[in-house]
């Protein structure tokens, strides 16, 4: 147990790494979370700096999932430490000390380009089968993509994403497999879920945009009517507690 909550810890550390963020920040000397969505996922940073960078983002956020798993493997780490490890990156993407200890706020990210990383890791591992890193992206490509070749409209992200990372947990279980792995599973899903609980209300309220179209609030212009900039970032985190991170 020692072991698991040390590499808990490590991970949540990684895992708290802002990479939109600091992508954005970096190269185009704005804060991503003025603008769009408000928060610092790979589709914000689309948006906000273009194709590359939100390549560059989707894969930082991968990449340090991937690699915390893939370390933990190689330093020899038991299953459930191995799987503490795979959580706290997760953990730590959803509620990023960096933001905490910079901004006195946690963020609210949703860690599903996280989740990635982790399914990959754990099959890469041999901790459950490789279908398992495969089954949830192809049922995420397919209900997205979909409507799009039947309606020539975009679905909506997030309840595509809510219905492939459930599946992950489901997989597990139908091909038998238990303990530490089953457990982070339903642990992933249902971090994610409760991270989509803004997209959730937006669904109930038929306000969630698909793909392709703006947040109701966003369609003014950068800082103009729709919830952009500091000051707007400050009164939804007085309301919430929490700033948007993704």
């Amino acid at each position: 147990m020692p072991e698991a909550a040390l590499a808990f810890v490590i991970a949540y550390v990684v895992g708290s790494m802002p990479s939109g963020y600091l992508i954005v920040r970096g190269l185009r000397g704005i804060d991503v979370r003025d603008y769009g969505s408000n928060n610092v996922g790979a589709i914000n940073v689309f948006r906000v700096g273009g194709k590359w960078l939100g390549i560059a983002t989707l894969a930082a956020d991968v990449g340090k999932a991937l690699g915390i798993v893939l370390l933990a493997g190689l330093l020899r780490l038991g299953p459930w430490a191995v799987c503490a490890a795979a959580f706290g990156v997760m953990l730590g993407h959803a509620l990023s000390a960096w933001f905490l200890l910079t901004e006195g706020r946690l963020s609210e990210g949703k860690s599903v380009a996280c989740c990635l990383g982790v399914v990959v890791g754990l099959a890469w591992l041999g901790l459950w089968p490789w279908y398992v890193a495969v089954i949830p992206p192809a049922l995420w490509i397919i209900a997205l993509v979909g409507p799009r070749l039947v309606t020539g409209r975009w679905w909506r992200i997030s309840p595509v994403t809510m219905a492939a990372t459930v599946s992950v947990p489901v997989v597990v279980w139908l091909n038998g497999v238990g303990g530490a792995p089953l457990t982070l599973s339903l642990a992933m899903a249902l971090l994610i879920l409760v991270r989509h609980k803004n997209n959730i209300r937006r669904l109930w309220q038929g306000t969630e945009p698909r793909l392709g179209e703006r947040h109701r609030h966003n369609t003014a212009g950068p800082g103009v009517g729709r919830g952009d900039g500091p000051s707007a970032r400050a009164r939804h985190a007085d309301e919430s507690g929490e700033v948007h991170t993704s």
